[in-house]
């Protein structure tokens, strides 16, 4: 057995080696940080930074401050005194610096994650003291330009994976084994309790906790001088499904920070269940002797089994794109500035690890373009890294399904980030592509062309070009990028940051005519729109509910110019949906931009009025409740008509929004409004709007006649029905009333009556009597009433209607003598369903009719007896003062479809009957 105090020394010198590098990559002012740092936790002093209360927990065993701390500590406090104490309870146990700290990759810029390790028994008002101190200290070292993190330990509860710490490399309890070994291989000891993993020698790694218990039973080593955060010895497997989902998460958005950590998991993995840890090699230097000499940058430690691990893999792309991950991390991206003497020390540590593993020659000489990569580069290596995305997702699929894990929670991570990944490598029509690596495009192209595929290819699509290249010329040359429509070339190059406003944009185009002005005034739209609005990196917990979009760009007859033939002012007509005389329509096409909750971005292409309403219902139907109008952007360029066109869709929109986009209980509005010479009407069915277009006013009074399944208002938008009284008395609609309305014009009485759902129902009558009219209908109405729609109340109001000189329709409610209701005739058709269809039987006062006896001429028999009633036979029209017949006589299932408009459409076909 070597001797343990001599191996907590070797550790600890090898901390210090690392920190002395962090010192380099420091100026002097941040290196105070250093100085004071354990100090700040091992005293409560009013001066000095970080200070909360004197109660606050201090104490770290095993510290004592030097000289130099204290004269820093003087600069703070003047009247700063140090007084070692005689105390054997120490509340903070211990301080690591973690991660890339103390490596070749560190810099100033670079952070600095914490952990403050504290006893187990502290109270929850002195932790919460505690988390006061770090925040306070981490805003001092914001001061310095320095980012720090702290993460606040409880060892005993580490060890049983209960407050794993949640980070930017890791989501916490899910990755508690892996993120412990990670802390072991990089961890930079400040002060306090040595780890217990120190001591514990390679060869007995396997049996971590049982050589421990043996060390501690048998007094080698006091058991208060360790902080033991666990072993490596039963690490489960589903630890990498849970890492590597996580990586592959991180890496969709960070590739040449993530792809590294993603394929060390992945090589750990395929050693699983020997996993050969990065952090024993540290271990073995240290037990050997000679981790003095031998290079242990955490960074090369995975580097280098990185390499090891693709060497055998069927491509190279994956381990080329290894290696300039490794020397970006060591060289900093190309915006770091680094002074010649670092810059220098760097580039020679890249050689030195190229002629080591045997780099191509070229690849350094590659790597140093960086600063010039083009789209073209930064696309070719997002290929790549799709590629190793899949690879590293099926790979842990197949790890997961030999291992039968069962782990819930990982269960649901790897079902969001696979929704995440497909959302993210799904390519589908119209969906822009992010390229991964397009923040790494530093060389900005000063000028592109937009070519419209030429009319002889006979295929309809768009190209992006990074030169002068025409439309006659394209086939030359190699597009960038290609789509079926021109919103998907403009938005895939502003989200790949190809556009600036200084960009050089040769339009080619044989179906559009853009105008530059007009293309630069929607590429910076599209830009402001994707900047305020889209998230990159969304969390992944959207992926737990159904995709939804956000927010939307609808772009109104881009690249179409005023046709002046349309641009004559109408004083009648000027709604550009149904303008002037001839009910002409502006709206020609409609390209939409659509953000999505799982960070994607679509884009559409619609022609005319259609397009439109599609796209609008699409927003309603599907973005979360409830809907801002703010979500939606409307543009159009027209010269002449684009404000009146965005005012005007804008208004339907929000109307639509009023209605639509809250379910309103028992009831189910529609919206009718004109477009060219049709009309357009919409309802929500099933919670899902729609609407349908009717090309004739009768197909719309046809629509509005219909059953409905609830009560449904009508909303009607200017110039639908405007010389009719119809849009008049719907505004007075009400549910569960039934509404009959009158207007005497000399010539006819126009009869029109809206049922308790809100059908409509019209007739016209000539040489008719007002008063013998309204007695039939308030007869008939009420006999229905009393006998299928008592329950619900129904109840029947009378209007009648006035036009004044004006043209302007008015009403005025009629009360009629219920006394007088009593018909001479009673007229009610009954029947019974059978296998041969409906049997009737009509009852005029006390005579029966039947279709038993009269066949299908019962109807003319009971008419012919109504004839003797009449003096001379006199030829007048029938009226029917009550129906009571099975609900398969008006195609309807079940009661609750009966309505009032099904009486009175049955009733009006059968007084034609009478009536021919």
């Amino acid at each position: 057995m070597q001797d343990l105090q001599s191996i907590k020394h070797r550790f600890k010198r090898l901390s210090q080696l690392r920190e002395q590098s962090v010192r380099k990559s420091l100026n002097p002012r941040q290196r105070v940080f250093l100085d004071l740092l354990p100090l700040l936790f091992h005293s409560n002093f009013t001066m000095l930074p970080g200070f909360i209360s004197p109660t606050t927990p201090a104490g770290i065993p095993e510290y004592n401050p030097d000289t130099q701390t204290l004269n820093t500590a003087r600069q703070f406090a003047s009247n700063f005194s140090y007084t070692r104490a005689a105390s054997h309870s120490y509340p903070i146990e211990g301080l690591f610096l973690i991660s890339s700290i103390g490596g070749i990759a560190f810099s100033e810029a670079s952070n600095m994650d914490i952990w403050l390790c504290h006893q187990s028994d502290l109270s929850p008002d002195a932790i919460n003291e505690l988390q006061q101190k770090t925040s306070a200290i981490e805003g001092w070292a914001e001061l310095l330009e320095l980012e720090v993190h702290f993460s606040l330990i409880d060892s005993k509860q580490f060890r049983f994976s209960h407050n794993t710490p949640v980070s930017t490399e890791s989501n916490g309890q899910t990755q508690h084994y892996l993120q412990l070994e990670k802390f072991y291989r990089s961890a930079i000891y400040i002060a306090g309790k040595s780890p217990a993993w120190w001591l514990v020698p390679p060869h007995e790694e396997a049996n971590y906790t049982h050589y421990l218990n043996h060390l501690i039973t048998n007094r080698f080593i006091p058991e208060h001088e360790l902080i033991d955060f666990g072993g490596l010895e039963a690490v489960p497997a589903d630890e990498f499904t849970g890492a590597t989902l996580w990586r592959l998460y991180k890496t969709l958005h960070s590739p040449h920070t993530s792809l590294l950590n993603l394929l060390l998991i992945e090589s750990y993995a395929s050693e699983y269940p020997k996993t050969e840890w990065l952090c024993q090699d540290i271990k073995n230097a240290v037990y050997q002797g000679s981790f003095m000499t031998a290079d242990l940058d955490p960074y090369l430690l995975i580097y280098t089994k990185v390499e090891k691990y693709l060497q055998h893999a069927p491509s190279q792309e994956s381990l080329a794109f290894a290696r300039q991950s490794f020397y970006l991390k060591v060289m900093g991206p190309p915006d770091t500035t680094l002074d010649a003497a670092t810059r220098v020390s760097r580039e020679r540590y890249i050689q030195q690890i190229a002629r080591s593993w045997k780099w191509p020659a070229s690849t350094i000489d590659e790597l140093k373009q960086i600063r010039s990569w083009t789209i073209q580069k930064a696309t070719a290596e997002h290929a790549i890294i799709v590629r190793q995305l899949t690879h590293s997702y099926r790979m842990i699929l197949g790890f997961t399904k030999d291992h039968a894990l069962q782990n819930q929670e990982n269960n649901n991570n790897q079902k969001l980030i696979g929704r995440k990944l497909h959302s993210f490598l799904e390519k589908k029509p119209g969906k822009i592509e992010i390229i991964t690596t397009h923040s790494e495009v530093h060389s900005k192209e000063s000028a592109l062309s937009i070519v419209e595929n030429n009319p002889a290819a006979k295929t309809n699509g768009w190209a992006l070009y990074l030169k002068y290249v025409q439309m006659t010329t394209a086939t030359d040359f190699e597009p960038v990028q290609k789509s079926r429509t021109l919103i998907e070339t403009l938005c895939w190059l502003v989200i790949n940051g190809l556009y600036h406003k200084h960009l050089l944009i040769n339009f080619s185009s044989h179906s559009l005519k853009i105008p530059d002005s007009e293309l630069r005034s929607i590429l910076r739209q599209i830009s402001l729109f994707l900047s305020h609005n889209f998230t990159f990196d969304a969390p992944l917990d959207v992926y737990q509910t159904q995709k939804t979009p956000l927010h939307s760009m609808i772009l109104i007859n881009m690249g179409i110019t005023d046709n002046e033939r349309l641009c004559v002012m109408s004083e009648r007509r000027s709604d550009p949906l149904s303008y002037g005389i001839d009910r002409q329509c502006f709206i020609q096409t409609i390209s939409s931009i659509s953000l999505s909750s799982w960070s994607e971005i679509t884009t559409s292409h619609e022609d005319g009025l259609d397009g439109l309403f599609k796209c609008l219902t699409d927003i309603i139907n599907n973005t979360p409740k409830p809907l801002s109008l703010k979500s939606v952007k409307f543009v159009c360029h027209m010269p002449n008509r684009a404000r009146d066109i965005i005012f005007r869709v804008e208004v339907i929109f929000s109307i639509l929004v009023k209605l639509f986009s809250t379910p309103q209980q028992n009831q189910s509005p529609r919206y009718i409004l004109p477009g060219g010479t049709s009309f357009y009407v919409f309802q929500s069915v099933n919670k899902t709007l729609s609407y349908k277009m009717l090309t004739t006013e009768q197909l719309l009074l046809d629509e509005i006649s219909r059953p409905q399944k609830q009560f449904s208002s009508i909303h009607f938008d200017q110039a639908v029905l405007e010389d009719t009284p119809i849009r008049l008395i719907y505004s007075m609609n009400k549910p569960q009333v039934i509404q009959l309305f009158y207007y005497d014009d000399k010539t006819n009485i126009s009869v029109y009556i809206i049922d308790e759902k809100g059908s409509f129902y019209t007739q016209q009558h000539t040489k008719a009597s007002i008063s013998h009219l309204l007695k039939h209908y308030a007869t008939f109405l009420e006999s229905i009433i009393s006998r299928t729609l008592l329950e619900n109340m129904a109840v029947i109001e009378y209007y009648e209607i006035e036009k004044s000189s004006d043209d302007i329709f008015s009403c005025n409610p009629v009360q009629l003598n219920r006394a007088s209701l009593n018909q001479e005739l009673s007229l009610r058709i009954t029947g019974e369903d059978t296998d041969d269809g409906i049997i009737y039987t009509i009852y005029c006062n006390e005579k029966e009719f039947s279709s038993l006896d009269y066949g299908n001429k019962v109807f003319y028999a009971a008419y012919q007896h109504i004839l003797q009633f009449r003096s001379a036979k006199s030829n007048y029209p029938v009226h029917i003062t009550d129906i009571d017949l099975p609900l398969t006589a008006f195609r309807i299932s079940t009661p609750a479809q009966l309505q009032t408009i099904h009486y009175l459409n049955y009733k009006q076909k059968i007084e034609d009957k009478f009536n021919v």
